[in-house]
């Protein structure tokens, strides 16, 4: 809608996890090396934790771009309430095997042969479950008991497990001792530092097009930081508004005074700490 208006090709702060746009702060940039490392090493289970809006799944999309492409990946996204034989229908779904059984050990004897057939290939083969934190106690015993598919010397399987912080505390669990002590690689993906804010803003817009300066009026960036504690999801979100309501006002660049106003509509409960941000 404004975009014509500020010289963008296309919307910089869209929320759709779209790895163009995925600005590598430190946390960001650990995070990408260690979900490729745990994922072409095969090293077994690699875990992604981090809150909502944090990037988890712009960095799982940007690693899966970046990997070899003999790599076969499943994603499995609906995790809330479902049964482990809902599970692994789910898995071997994802991966396009025709299964029809109504027994869970009949659906392990396909996925194994499906993954002795690609390692023979020397193809590697990845399982994703987002959301993870969604899965009962019982559902996450069965994706350890999937990483038991294996040969004496490589995994047939590697897994990502990725979550909010929750999924840490299940993970905690004495029951879920034997699946903890398996994650061979773990990252957790902590918000934006205030310094790192104005290097998102400029990324995106640079990305879509368009000019920092010629956007943004200097000094929005700790309004916004205040306003999302460095949430990056927040940080767009106040920052489309905000330009949005620069472009109905036909005001370019977007001020201090429109950031500030946004960001306090945003998130009332802090509108104290965006003022002192703003005036400090």
């Amino acid at each position: 809608m404004y975009e014509s208006f500020f010289g963008l090709r296309e919307l910089p702060f869209s929320l759709t996890p779209d790895p163009r746009f995925l600005w590598l702060s430190d946390t960001h940039e650990e995070g990408l090396a260690s979900l490729f490392y745990g994922i072409t090493r095969r090293k077994g289970f690699v875990l992604l934790t981090g809150e909502v809006g944090a990037g988890k799944t712009t960095l799982l999309r940007a690693v899966l771009e970046r990997i070899p492409a003999d790599t076969e990946t499943a994603v499995v996204l609906n995790t809330a309430g479902i049964t482990n034989l809902d599970l692994l229908k789910l898995i071997t779904a994802e991966f396009g095997m025709d299964v029809r059984s109504a027994t869970k050990a009949e659906y392990l004897i396909a996925l194994n042969r499906f993954l002795l057939a690609r390692l023979e290939r020397r193809m590697n083969t990845v399982l994703v479950i987002d959301e993870a934190q969604n899965l009962d106690l019982p559902a996450l015993e069965e994706v350890r008991l999937l990483s038991n598919l294996e040969t004496d010397t490589e995994k047939l399987l590697q897994i990502v497990l990725t979550g909010q912080p929750e999924l840490l505390e299940k993970l905690s669990d004495p029951a879920l001792r034997q699946l903890r002590q398996r994650i061979a690689i773990e990252h957790h993906v902590d918000s934006l530092r205030e310094d790192e804010v104005p290097h998102y803003l400029r990324h995106r817009i640079e990305v879509a097009g368009g000019k920092y300066e010629e956007i943004f009026e200097p000094g929005v960036e700790p309004i916004l930081y205040a306003a999302s504690q460095g949430c990056p999801r927040l940080v767009s979100l106040a920052a489309d508004r905000a330009l949005l309501a620069a472009f109905s006002r036909q005001t370019r660049p977007v001020t201090r005074a429109i950031v500030e106003a946004k960001a306090q509509q945003m998130i009332s409960t802090r509108s104290g700490r965006v003022v002192s941000a703003f005036r400090g």
